[in-house]
């Protein structure tokens, strides 16, 4: 009986250290008097509480409190110190794999890009995955304790509890036990997640999350993909399948897609889609500006050039009127799947990100049409990611981050 009590009394512990964190992450430095105030603990608790954090390293003393002064205690800040542990961050997307070293604020220490061979047996890529991410982790001198843990994000349908890729769209089409496999090659705890649930994970941890309850995550770039966040929490469908906006079909016995069906939004609007299209009418005659910037080699349209770019920024070529009507017929598709989404949703804000949202111009066409549909539909409504320059470590940092550091660890 005692020896329960015991375990009760520490997992109260365990909770209310998981509470100040939170608390910290989502405000930042406070003072131990202040923090009591926000969490009802006591101040005394709350001290003990600190005070153990900050001799476990997962709490620093930041200074005085800037404020007036008054008789009595001063008032010292803590906050987390972020930089106590690293997280390894690996996304795997259909033709790059971003691998990241970050601290616990989901800043980047450094990182690498390398190929996404298909071509090669799943077992046999993780083993070039694992090889890189060591040899990051010795070029920064990260020793194998400072590290939490390694996330990895990868498309498609990804049972988080078994660490599975059911299904990783355009990568694999075979199940792949990644977490089994990683694991054991990297001697610490690996959490495999959906990319777009993980970036909305991100987004509760660091950004929009923080102030709202539910919400809609919009990735567009190659695909398209989506997450909803209801109370707090990431939605998860049957069979662990997120909200796939890019597999709502929108033509009935349309082109075949990825995912095996037939007539999916990403068969029209996916980058792959758009530039098929151009391809298809590319001439001196149809393209008269795009074939003369080209030299009349079609090979120059294709997606690498074209994601490029998009991420470049760069407004679009208005001499070409059939090009721009391609690009515009894929953004309204897109607005108006979206639209629909949201109307049957009614999140409190929807989130935006991908590089071809990045891209300003396209935004501000995207925003166009959804304000057709629904005047209401402003930009403080439909906001664009203040993490999207972070979307290939983010996610996976995330994940990490919130299990093993903020999420209470009972006894």
């Amino acid at each position: 009986m005692a020896r329960q009590a015991g375990i009760n009394l520490e997992n109260v512990k365990i909770r209310n250290k998981s509470t100040v964190l939170k608390l910290l992450n989502r405000k930042g430095a406070m003072s131990r008097k202040d923090i009591a105030k926000e969490v009802g603990l006591t101040p005394a608790t709350v001290t003990v509480l600190c005070t153990e954090m900050i001799e476990e390293g997962i709490l620093q003393e930041k200074g005085e409190m800037q404020e007036e002064r008054r008789a009595g205690r001063r008032k010292i800040l803590v906050d987390i110190a972020y930089g106590c542990k690293c997280v390894v961050a690996v996304s795997i997307e259909s033709k790059k794999t971003y691998i990241s070293a970050c601290d616990l604020k989901g800043n980047l220490i450094s990182g690498k890009i390398i190929k996404t061979d298909t071509s090669i047996a799943p077992i046999e890529f993780l083993k070039i995955i694992e090889k890189e991410c060591k040899v990051l982790l010795w070029e920064n001198e990260i020793e194998q304790r400072s590290v939490l843990g390694m996330g990895i994000c990868i498309p498609g349908i990804v049972d988080r509890n078994r660490g599975i890729s059911i299904r990783a769209y355009g990568i694999w089409k075979e199940e792949v036990r990644i977490k089994e496999i990683m694991q054991e090659a990297m001697s610490c705890p690996v959490i495999v997640e959906n990319n777009i649930k993980a970036f909305a994970e991100g987004e509760l941890l660091y950004g929009a999350g923080r102030t709202g309850d539910n919400l809609l995550f919009v990735k567009w770039g190659p695909g398209v993909g989506s997450a909803i966040v209801t109370q707090n929490q990431i939605y998860e469908g049957k069979d662990h399948r997120a909200a796939e906006i890019g597999h709502y079909i929108i033509e009935p016995n349309g082109e075949l897609c990825h995912c095996g069906r037939r007539g999916c939004l990403e068969t029209k609007v996916s980058t792959e889609a758009i530039i098929k299209r151009i391809r298809s009418i590319y001439s001196k005659e149809h393209t008269p500006r795009l074939y003369e910037n080209t030299g009349g080699d079609i090979e120059l349209i294709s997606e690498s050039n074209f994601t490029e770019w998009a991420e470049s920024g760069n407004e679009l070529d208005m001499s070409d009127e059939e090009v721009v009507k391609i690009l515009h017929k894929s953004i309204e598709r897109l607005a108006r799947t979206i639209v629909n989404m949201m109307t049957i949703l009614a999140p409190d804000s929807t989130i935006l990100f991908g590089f071809m949202l990045e891209n300003e111009e396209i935004r501000k066409i995207f925003m166009e049409y959804c304000q057709q549909y629904d005047s209401t539909y402003t930009e403080e409504y439909i906001q664009k990611s203040e993490l999207s320059r972070k979307i290939y470590y983010i996610g996976a940092t995330a994940i990490v981050t919130r299990q093993y550091f903020f999420e209470p660890k009972d006894s």
